[in-house]
């Protein structure tokens, strides 16, 4: 009759012994946690845009007999444009044609130059509308792309010296290049901010003696901000 108490207590003790050594048992681990990240940006599609901006430049005004007095231009300008972008890994490739006004400006009557003066009224240069057809080829960051463009210029354009043959207008075509940048604000909208030389050559206005031509020689260069939506 006393042999079982004295088991009971041997295993109580054991037991006792075994959970110290094993020592206290360690708090739960919760699972890691996994960040999905945030899927690339798709540059890819087509796309509208409308934009705003400035555009300064200079026209040196002149024929085959000599040159007159050079004319600033400037002003703001609106435009719109469409597009077609193709993304392969960070590269972005595409093509773009925009269409906007220009600017214009005016050296006042009675500016003398070389050969040429402003004697029947201002010397005048206006840059009625210019479009683009350029190819662009940028790198994304993620929602962030820069990109550099080249291509071909149209304008339409009126000039020359007011009350004169001189004063005339015509069309003229040449080339355009630049750089921009564009932060995308979801899938479908971006703001794009861009910076653009354009030089159509030789603007053609009136005529010089007898049937030369008379034409303003220049470029002019714009400074643009604008929105597309992507489709």
């Amino acid at each position: 009759m006393t042999i079982k108490p004295v088991f009971i207590a041997a295993a109580a003790v054991f037991g006792a012994t075994t959970a110290f050594a094993d020592g206290p048992t360690p708090p739960p681990v919760d699972p890691p946690v996994i960040v999905v990240p945030d899927p690339a940006h798709d540059w890819s599609g087509f796309y509208l845009g409308a934009f705003a901006g400035g555009a300064t430049g200079d026209y040196r005004l002149e024929s085959a007999s000599g040159v007159g007095p050079s004319v600033d231009v400037d002003g703001a300008i609106i435009g719109l444009s469409a597009g077609y972008n193709i993304q392969n890994g960070s590269w972005v490739y595409g093509g773009v044609f925009d269409i906007s006004t220009g600017p214009e400006g005016i050296t006042s009557q009675g500016t003398t130059g070389p050969f040429w003066s402003c004697n029947t009224g201002d010397c005048n240069v206006t840059i009625n509308s210019v479009a683009t057809l350029r190819g662009r080829v940028g790198y994304a960051m993620n929602d962030s792309l820069v990109y550099a463009s080249a291509g071909v210029a149209w304008a339409d354009v009126d000039g020359g010296i007011f009350n004169s043959a001189q004063q005339g207008g015509g069309s003229a075509t040449g080339w355009a290049a630049g750089l921009g940048f564009e932060q995308a604000l979801n899938d479908q909208t971006s703001l794009n901010f861009e910076v653009l030389h354009i030089d159509v050559g030789d603007i053609p206005f009136g005529t010089g003696i007898g049937t030369e031509d008379f034409v303003g020689n220049g470029a002019f260069t714009t400074a643009r901000i604008g929105v597309n939506f992507r489709f």
